[in-house]
C-alpha cells in the first residue's frame, strides 16, 4: 500500500539523517583516532584525517542534496 508522504516529513527525516550523519562520523573518528594512538600514532594511520574528511564530505554532501531536492520540488 502507498501512503502520500507530506514534504514536512521528508525535509524532517533528511535533518535526521544529517544530524545522525555527524554523530555516526563524530563516533567513529573518535574510534579510530584512540586504536591508532593507541598501536603506533602516525606511522599506524598516516592518512586518518584524509580519510575521514572525504567520508564525511560524501556523506553530508548526499544529504544536502536529497534535502535541497525535497525543497526545490515545492
Amino acid at each position: 500500500m502507498f501512503f502520500a508522504v507530506s514534504n514536512m516529513f521528508k525535509e524532517k527525516f533528511l535533518l535526521y539523517m544529517l544530524a545522525g550523519i555527524f554523530t555516526f562520523q563524530a563516533g567513529l573518528f573518535g574510534v579510530a583516532t584512540v586504536f591508532c594512538m593507541n598501536n603506533g600514532g602516525r606511522e599506524v594511520c598516516p592518512e586518518l584525517g584524509d580519510r575521514y574528511e572525504k567520508t564525511f564530505t560524501v556523506m553530508i554532501a548526499t544529504t544536502l542534496a536529497l534535502l535541497s531536492g525535497a525543497a526545490l520540488k515545492k
